[in-house]
C-alpha cells in the first residue's frame, strides 16, 4: 500500500496519520494552521474528509442528529462539519508545500471528482459506510490505493484483501470495547481510533499496527464539533513520540 511516494506496511515504520476532519471549524485559515501544526507535531500523513451534504444525506440518511449534537438535524450536522471541495486546490498545494503526503476519505461521486480533479493520490472508506458496495466500487475504478476502515467483526471486511483498518466501535469507544488484540491477527494495516487513552498509540504498534489515524485540533481552537476525540498538536507531537519509542523498544 502506498499513499503518494510514502509506503505502508511490513517492514515500514507505523505511519501516523493526522485527521483533520472539521477541526477547521469553517475556516480554511485555521485548516492550513492545523496542517502547519500537524507537520511540526511529527505526522507522516495529513488527512481530511471530502463529501457534500447531499452526497452524505444519500449515503446515511437524514433526521435528529444523535447526542451531544441533537440540537440539529443529520443535514444540518454534515453542513457544519464539511470541507468545501473550492478548498481542496489549496489544501494540496500547501499539502505539498509541507512536504507531506495526503489523502482524503470520500462519500460520493461528486467528492470523488473533486478529488481526482487534483490529484489525489488514495482514497479511504469510512467504517460507517464500509459495507456500501456501490461506494467501494467507484473508489476502485478509480485505479488508485484505497483503504476501509471497519468495526470488529463487520461483515465486509471479507471483502477487501488489502488496506483494511480495524476502527472500535463508538465516539469514544468504551475503553473495554477497544479489542486492540486484534491488530495482531494480521488481517489488519492499521487502526484508526477515535480514543484518547495514551495508551492506545504504542499498543497498537506493538501489536503490530502498522497505520495509526487519530483527529487532530489545535488547542487554542478545539474542534467545535469533535473535541471530545481529537489530540491537541502537543498530544498528538507526545502520541508520535510514544510511537518512535515503542518502535525503538521492539528493535
Amino acid at each position: 500500500m502506498r499513499i503518494g511516494e510514502l509506503e505502508i506496511g511490513p517492514g515500514q515504520p507505523c505511519r501516523v496519520v493526522a485527521e483533520l476532519s472539521n477541526a477547521h471549524n469553517g475556516s480554511l485559515d485555521r485548516m492550513l494552521r492545523l496542517m502547519h501544526a500537524a507537520k511540526l507535531a511529527g505526522a507522516d500523513i495529513l488527512k481530511w474528509q471530502t463529501y457534500t451534504p447531499d452526497e452524505l444525506v444519500a449515503l446515511r440518511g437524514d433526521g435528529p442528529a444523535p447526542a451531544p449534537w441533537n440540537d440539529r438535524s443529520m443535514r444540518d450536522l454534515y453542513t457544519q462539519a464539511q470541507t468545501p471541495l473550492p478548498w481542496l486546490p489549496q489544501l494540496v498545494s500547501e499539502a505539498h508545500r509541507l512536504r507531506l503526503p495526503w489523502f482524503s476519505s470520500v462519500f460520493g461521486p461528486e467528492s470523488l471528482a473533486a478529488l481526482q480533479a487534483v490529484s489525489c493520490p488514495a482514497y479511504k472508506i469510512a467504517a460507517l459506510d464500509a459495507q456500501c458496495m456501490p461506494l467501494a466500487g467507484v473508489v476502485e475504478a478509480t485505479h488508485q490505493p484505497f483503504l476501509v476502515s471497519v468495526h470488529a467483526g463487520a461483515a465486509a471486511a471479507s471483502a477487501y484483501r488489502d488496506g483494511l483498518i480495524y476502527c472500535p466501535a463508538g465516539y469514544p469507544p468504551p475503553l473495554g470495547n477497544l479489542q486492540l488484540r486484534r491488530l495482531a491477527t494480521g488481517m489488519y494495516l492499521g487502526l484508526s481510533c477515535h480514543s484518547r487513552d495514551r495508551g492506545v498509540p504504542a499498543t497498537a504498534v506493538a501489536l503490530g499496527a502498522k497505520y495509526l489515524e487519530v483527529h487532530v485540533h489545535l488547542q487554542a481552537e478545539p474542534s467545535a464539533l469533535e473535541a471530545n476525540v481529537s489530540w491537541d498538536e502537543h498530544e498528538f507531537a507526545a502520541l508520535v513520540d510514544s510511537v518512535r519509542h515503542t518502535e525503538h523498544l521492539l528493535g
